[in-house]
């Protein structure tokens, strides 16, 4: 696991700018660095070394082919790479024991179609001297990130934003309508970034940039089937692939941990784990208010699996010592409350493990969030939306005045049964700003910026109307842009590896390849994962009501230890938000207004970290 850096130009490349920008990213590989350049001077490509397999000078990176003429800077772990070597060795010459140098032959072998190939996490850059032109690819679900600038025929590509910004030449200007899927969705979904002239290549593609052009092209799809097996077959090969994923996940030539939460997914992932190998350490992580903290669950699964587990809870005190780290490390502003439990957690995890497995994509894979029982069942009552809508903004006309918590209650609760699709999706989620609302909060002259795009909506398909379209919409979007982007940054910020079995693309493939009456049986979510859990777990496990894995950031403080700074905010006074709208939802005491201020709050303490 690893930081990557690259550059190509038209014009020659300043060296020691490029390898102070390389080395932003020093704490994705605090073990070695290195530099490629080519003989014109025009491309560079960099690396930060995270030793992980084969630790010797061999595994170095850039890395070529035996020729010199293909170069790769590489970040993930490929799980299927002894088996890709056995295929590709009677051709190619390997000079390392690494899953990095199959990359290189592969692409030897086969070209683009390599990616095909490859089993795991990854995000690389590959430069072919020959062809003159540069390959970048991103994983099937983007486990792992990649970031690429394109100006005035200069092309940088980074594992993060901060590797590119380190510039101080490249303007930081913030894309309005980035900003504005930032408070609806409280994330940047790809390929947008927070800043112009800045992307996210998606999940599934790869870029090819030659001759001052730059092409993107998708190279998977999970696919969508209607395969109604009996369940006991179904159940059997989903074990048998999460065996088999979780065995691969665990090959490392440094000590593996899991981190466990003590819900169905984390516990699954550990007690599969707590088979392959003996010596398994698990981390948790817990809260002062036992309202929010899942301790008690995560115990109760060490307590079966008798595995060795360590224990930390995340207190008010801390918050400040997190704080900057976080607006540090998260360098596009994410509003997930959970960061901050997050980056504790790898913090305690790094100081005995270089590797973690973890159990996220177990709700989008197995339909488990909240969010689908919700959405389907407002979508029975679709005949009668229009009582629903009637009833909405009758409501509506209630002077504030007059309003009580129970009408506000009701209006919330209604206002999902008068819509559908996404609306309903968004409306549901979590309390954000609302796409309505955004014209009343941004600056006039800013909102007027805002293109287009659709963002999330060009992953809603079907109209929303299946579970899968809504798993889909899911793997797509809030996996990859918030919970995976939370769990990267975190573990890269400590130096240790995250991996998740659950996203192997033979699962997902499965899965999504079934009938979702069977995904999604009778409503209940994670149908098909408790069949499997059954005999790993304990039933209070299986069967516990999901809590979520979120802060407490009211009893933090998080939101007004920081309430003063919207009292006279940068975004006000560089002439993106509007002073009115933030004073207005600062005295307006809702619960959802809460969380709009938390997301505020949020942005303008990034702002201000990295505005210039």
């Amino acid at each position: 696991m690893c930081g990557i850096i690259g550059e190509i130009s038209s014009k020659q490349i300043d060296v020691n700018k490029f390898i102070r920008m390389r080395d932003e990213l020093f704490h994705r590989g605090p073990d070695d660095a290195g530099l490629y350049v080519n003989e014109s001077g025009n491309v560079a490509l960099g690396h930060r070394r995270l030793t992980i397999i084969d630790l010797s000078a061999a595994g170095r990176q850039p890395m070529s082919n035996e020729t010199g003429d293909v170069w790769l800077t590489f970040n993930g772990e490929i799980y299927n790479y002894k088996e890709l070597r056995d295929e590709l060795g009677k051709d190619h010459i390997f000079k390392s024991k690494s899953d990095s140098e199959v990359i290189i032959h592969a692409y030897e072998q086969w070209g683009i179609d390599c990616l095909k190939k490859l089993r795991g996490m990854f995000a690389f850059g590959i430069w072919d001297e020959k062809a003159s032109k540069l390959l970048l690819a991103r994983d099937r679900i983007g486990i792992k990130p990649l970031y690429y600038y394109l100006k005035d025929k200069r092309f940088i590509f980074s594992s993060e934003l901060k590797g590119i910004i380190k510039d101080e030449g490249i303007e930081r200007k913030i894309d309005p309508t980035a900003l504005k899927h930032y408070f609806v969705y409280r994330y940047v979904p790809a390929p947008r970034s927070i800043w112009q002239n800045m992307y996210k290549l998606p999940p599934a593609h790869y870029l090819v940039y030659e001759n001052s052009k730059c092409s993107i092209q998708e190279y998977w799809d999970p696919g969508s089937g209607n395969d109604a097996s009996e369940e006991e077959s179904i159940a059997k090969e989903i074990r048998d692939l999460l065996e088999d994923s979780v065995s691969h996940h665990l090959i490392s030539d440094v000590p593996v941990g899991t981190l466990l939460s003590g819900g169905l997914d984390s516990s699954t992932i550990t007690a599969i784990g707590s088979k392959h190998k003996e010596d398994l350490l698990t981390y948790s992580i817990g809260f002062e208010s036992e309202e929010h903290s899942e301790l008690p669950y995560s115990r109760s699964v060490t307590d079966r699996l008798k595995v060795k587990n360590t224990e930390k809870i995340l207190s008010s005190s801390e918050i400040p010592h997190l704080l900057e780290k976080v607006l540090y490390h998260y360098d596009e502003p994410l509003g997930d409350s959970s960061i901050f439990p997050t980056f504790l957690l790898m913090e305690t995890v790094s100081k005995e493990v270089k590797v973690a497995l973890s159990g996220d994509g177990g709700d989008e894979v197995f339909a488990g969030y909240n969010w689908y029982s919700a959405f389907f069942f407002y979508k029975r009552f679709e005949g009668l939306s229009w009582f629903f809508k009637t009833v909405y903004f009758v409501l509506l006309k209630i002077p504030d005045r007059f309003t009580t918590r129970a009408v506000n209650r009701l209006k919330r609760n209604l206002k999902p049964f008068s819509m559908n699709g996404l609306e309903r999706y968004r409306a549901i989620m979590a309390p954000r700003f609302e796409e309505d609302e955004i014209s009343g909060l941004f600056a006039e002259s800013y909102y007027r910026k805002i293109d287009s795009d659709e963002g999330v909506e060009k992953y809603a398909q079907n109209d929303l109307t299946r579970v899968k379209d809504l798993q889909l919409l899911d793997m797509r979007t809030f996996l990859v842009d918030d919970i995976l982007a939370k769990v990267d940054r975190a573990s890269m910020a400590n130096s240790l590896e995250v991996r998740v079995p659950f996203l192997d693309h033979h699962i997902v493939e499965y899965v999504m390849s079934l009938d979702p009456d069977i995904i999604f049986k009778n409503s209940e979510k994670k149908y098909l994962l408790k069949k499997v859990a059954g005999s790993l777990l304990p039933w209070d496990i299986i069967h516990r009501n999901k809590k979520g894995f979120s802060a407490p950031i009211d009893k933090f403080g998080l939101i007004d230890n920081n309430i003063r700074l919207l009292e006279d905010p940068y975004t006000v006074k560089d002439g993106i938000l509007k002073q009115e709208a933030i004073d207005k939802l600062i005295c307006s005491g809702k619960k959802a207004d809460r969380a709009k201020l938390w997301l505020l709050v949020l942005f303008e303490l990034w702002y201000r970290k990295w505005r210039k």
